[in-house]
């Protein structure tokens, strides 16, 4: 009998916000077990990603403010950057955490989520975050030196059969101890099991000059992750897009083709950016810095089959629109206008359906990522 009202009980508070868990943790010993139960954070995390409407209305957005608490006028104000969760349908925002940053202008890279977990590149460092946890897992720092002009590019996921999220990042580095740099693109990978970085077995093709381009959508899809890259061949004058991809499972890097007709680099001014879109990889293609924008969305029907991309749907003419940011719920797109401001594209209506306005936040976003939330923790996960 004391079972059944355990497992009923247990079925009851699976269903309510980390928020509320969190407080009733400290009502007593045996509701504080509960919720640390590996098996109850697996029951609220399954019961949270089911429901769409929880789990599909609320964006991450950073939003950075002035900090006045010095002494002297003199000295330049620090500046508090903070995560918030912003409700699309009920337009309104709330303060989840303030970042360990002090940058006016924050360079920060946010990828996931996977779980309710975030991974944060700054300029300075790379962790893990659990926003509704409110918990910081700072990665430790490489074991290789990376090459001061190289990019870093990282990328996030999951791997369910060692239950590990994982960092992958590509950068051209040497050793400490040597007096000079290497340059080819050596790939290391983060598993928070073991909280420490290892080396991959697969290198970036060192045959050509390799250009990874930076997406500011997510592009983690069906437990890989992916990166646009531009290929130039040496002694060809012509450069070659193609889709260059990271499994989270096997550890491996693998290539893919775009459509026939998008393969080679033939203008500077159309931007290619991959995106998630419905579960799957897709392409989004558009000019570059024009007055009227339009945008093209292909999407790969079929995952291991390069010839199943399908020209899906064109979005436009719109005007004032600067760049996408994203897919929304009921295939709306998200994008950014030319003040800087998120709008929300309606496909069946064809136009602009509704500006968000962060409630007084920031206008200037650089990424629009869903907002998560678990009992996942990733402090110590070892």
């Amino acid at each position: 009998m004391m079972n059944i009202l355990t497992d009923v009980f247990a079925n009851i508070l699976c269903r309510l916000p980390v928020k509320s868990l969190k407080r009733f943790q400290c009502v007593c010993k045996s509701w504080y077990e509960l919720i640390k139960n590996p098996n109850f954070i697996i029951q609220h995390l399954h019961q949270y990603s089911n429901n769409k409407n929880v789990s599909e209305n609320c964006l991450l957005v950073t939003h950075t403010t002035p900090c006045r608490c010095h002494p002297t006028h003199l000295e330049p104000a620090d500046h508090v950057n903070s995560l918030y969760a912003y409700n699309i349908e009920e337009d309104v925002s709330l303060h989840l955490l303030d970042l360990p940053y002090r940058d006016e202008k924050l360079y920060l890279d946010i990828f996931g989520p996977c779980n309710g977990i975030y991974c944060l590149h700054h300029l300075r460092s790379i962790m893990l975050v659990n926003v509704a946890l409110r918990e910081f897992q700072v990665l430790p720092e490489l074991s290789i030196q990376p090459h001061p002009c190289s990019m870093k590019n990282v990328g996030f996921g999951f791997d369910p059969k060692t239950n590990d999220y994982k960092v992958v990042l590509i950068v051209s580095c040497g050793h400490k101890e040597a007096q000079t740099l290497c340059f080819p693109r050596q790939v290391l990978v983060y598993s928070s099991s073991c909280n420490s970085w290892r080396k991959a077995d697969d290198t970036v093709p060192s045959s050509v000059d390799v250009s990874i381009i930076k997406s500011s959508i997510n592009t983690y899809v069906k437990g890989n992750f992916h990166w646009l890259v531009a290929y130039f061949v040496p002694g060809d004058v012509t450069a070659y897009y193609r889709v260059l991809c990271f499994s989270m499972f096997d550890e491996v890097l693998c290539e893919m083709s775009l459509p026939s007709c998008l393969t080679v680099v033939q203008d500077e001014e159309i931007v290619y950016e991959l995106a998630s879109y419905n579960g799957s990889l897709s392409l989004i293609v558009y000019p570059w810095k024009q007055q009227e924008q339009w945008f093209d969305v292909w999407v790969k029907q079929d995952y291991d089959d390069d010839d199943s991309w399908t020209k899906l749907l064109s979005i436009g003419p719109v005007t004032g629109i600067f760049k996408p940011m994203g897919f929304w719920r009921d295939g709306q797109f998200l994008l950014e206008d030319c003040s800087g401001q998120l709008v929300l594209y309606g496909q069946s209506t064809h136009n602009i359906k509704k500006n968000l306005c962060f409630y007084g936040l920031d206008r200037y976003c650089s990424q629009a990522i869903f907002y998560s939330e678990s009992l996942v923790s990733v402090i110590d996960r070892g």
